[in-house]
Parts: C-alpha cells; sequence; structure tokens
C-alpha cells in the first residue's frame, strides 16, 4: 500500500472537518484562521470546494482501506458523517446546522480512527494466515 493511500483518509478528513467547521463560524477555527492571516480563506467560493475534494479523497481512502481490511464499518460511517457535512452545510440553516457539522465531523473523526485501527491489524496478521482468512 503507498504512503498516499495509507494517509489520503486521514487528510481528506481533516480537510473536511476544517472547511465546514469554518463555515459553521466555530470561534476557535475561524480566529485562528484570522490570526495567521488567512481569512481570505473564509469564503464559501473558497470552502465549499475544498471542502467537497477533500470529502472525494477521504471517502477514496475509506474505499481503499475497505478492500485492504474487508471491514465495510469505517466506510460506512464516513458516507453518514460526509452526507452530515454537506447537509449541514448546503441544505440546513441557523443553528440545526450547527449540530449537523459537528456530529458529520465527529463521525468521520471516529471513521478515520476505526479505519487506521483496522489497517493496522491488518497489517499484523502474518502473511499465511491472511491469505487463508481472505478465502473463507
Amino acid at each position: 500500500m503507498s504512503r498516499t493511500t495509507r494517509f489520503a483518509d486521514s487528510a481528506g478528513v481533516l480537510g473536511a472537518a476544517f472547511a465546514a467547521l469554518c463555515c459553521a463560524g466555530t470561534p476557535l477555527i475561524v480566529s485562528a484562521v484570522a490570526a495567521v492571516g488567512l481569512g481570505f480563506l473564509r469564503s464559501d467560493a473558497v470552502l465549499w470546494p475544498l471542502m467537497f475534494a477533500s470529502l472525494l479523497v477521504a471517502l477514496w481512502g475509506f474505499w481503499t482501506g475497505w478492500r485492504l481490511h474487508g471491514s465495510a464499518g469505517p466506510l460506512v460511517v464516513a458516507v453518514v458523517g460526509a452526507a452530515a457535512l454537506v447537509a449541514g452545510i448546503v441544505f440546513i440553516h441557523g443553528f440545526p446546522a450547527k449540530q449537523v457539522i459537528r456530529a458529520g465531523a465527529v463521525a468521520l473523526i471516529a471513521a478515520m480512527l476505526w479505519n487506521a485501527s483496522a489497517r493496522r491489524r491488518r497489517s499484523t496478521i502474518p502473511l499465511g494466515i491472511r491469505r487463508v482468512t481472505s478465502r473463507i
């Protein structure tokens, strides 16, 4: 497995969560972005494409993880989290949107940790046993 594949889900999740939480106006993220002089990133014209591209990278990473370790759980949780992020940014407005965005970000981070754990468990199984269990 290449390094790109190994970190695609993590990088995508972090990028999407950053963009979505910035769109939601999370005070810590908004003030940090402004403090480092990147206030121009607060535009929806920048954040929406960043979020969608990051979600695509993350979902590709989860899909390759599913193909590697065979556990569909992280992919399913990631798809639900991605749908919540998109719904919170695009379709839902006001206070409920912030709650949906935060729930989507938490779901994506949980899926990222679950996927990393499943990948790590898969890599510690000896090759001979891995071949036998993959045929069952």
